[in-house]
């Protein structure tokens, strides 16, 4: 077979496809509407305070290429990996232990309910005295901000699947095993990654404050610092850095989700 009847790579395939696709479009079409907008109404002499969009893309090369932007990059993506892990693995235990016992549930929720509307931040004193470092801080504030979406995310998924499925299950012999991994994980899997959605984006909310307030380093740090010294542009760079960052994990969720639930992207 010769190079011009070889098939097209599947790979390169759904890049073409992708490309083709009216939703990227129509995103791109509503970024570039926003930051004409924006340089629309800094022309008319509004939003004197924020500078251009083409000074902050001018000085976007300047503001990469300083010392520590990348490793701030890292230092906050570490921070969030590690609080929204912890967090999800904990929030699937319990939320599937509560969700499976009514007696877990009546002993466990109430006193899980009594904690869930405390912000993350307001755990932020306690956390400096319990906590020996920032670092060990910031983590466990990036888990108390990703725990409570997944729970009850969790504990909602295994509520809301028929109790028919159970039941047609248990009439065919199922095992306990067979029952949990065929019936009850695949039933709470959509409300699962709903869950994991939503707290990946409070997890990058949390350890941005919390950067601000204890860090030294990370790009919420970066963002303070750029306040700190007067530099409106470095300030948009690192907003911008920290929405880019959240997008970027909220689509990998969304790609593990696809990936978990074949069943769900074709429907």
């Amino acid at each position: 077979m010769t190079a011009l009847t070889q098939p097209v790579p599947i790979w390169l395939s759904r890049t073409f496809d992708n490309l083709k696709s009216p939703q990227l479009w129509l995103g791109l079409v509503g970024i570039a509407s926003f930051f004409a907008i924006w340089q629309l109404a800094r022309s008319l002499g509004l939003m004197l305070v924020m500078p251009t969009p083409l000074e902050v893309i001018e000085a976007i090369p300047q503001q990469v290429s300083q010392d520590g932007y990348w490793l701030s990059w890292l230092a906050s993506t570490q921070r969030v990996f590690l609080g929204f892990s912890a967090a999800a693995v904990l929030a699937v235990f319990l939320g599937i232990t509560l969700g499976m016992s009514r007696k877990a549930r009546d002993l466990g929720f109430p006193i899980l309910e009594i904690f869930r509307p405390i912000p993350p931040l307001a755990w932020l004193p306690l956390a400096i005295l319990f906590w020996p470092t920032a670092e060990t801080t910031i983590v466990f504030l990036t888990f108390i901000g990703a725990f409570f979406p997944i729970f009850i995310n969790v504990l909602s998924g295994i509520d809301n699947i028929d109790v028919r499925y159970i039941q047609a299950a248990q009439s065919l012999n199922a095992s306990p095993r067979s029952l949990f991994w065929r019936v009850l994980v695949p039933g709470a899997l959509p409300s699962l990654f709903t869950g994991l959605t939503i707290a990946i984006g409070i997890t990058w909310e949390v350890v941005i404050a919390a950067e601000m307030a204890s860090g030294n380093h990370g790009l919420g740090y970066l963002t303070w610092n750029s306040y700190m010294s007067n530099s409106l542009t470095g300030i948009i760079v690192g907003m911008l850095s920290i929405g880019l960052a959240g997008m970027v994990s909220s689509a990998l969720i969304a790609w593990l989700g696809k990936k978990a639930m074949p069943w769900w992207r074709q429907g």
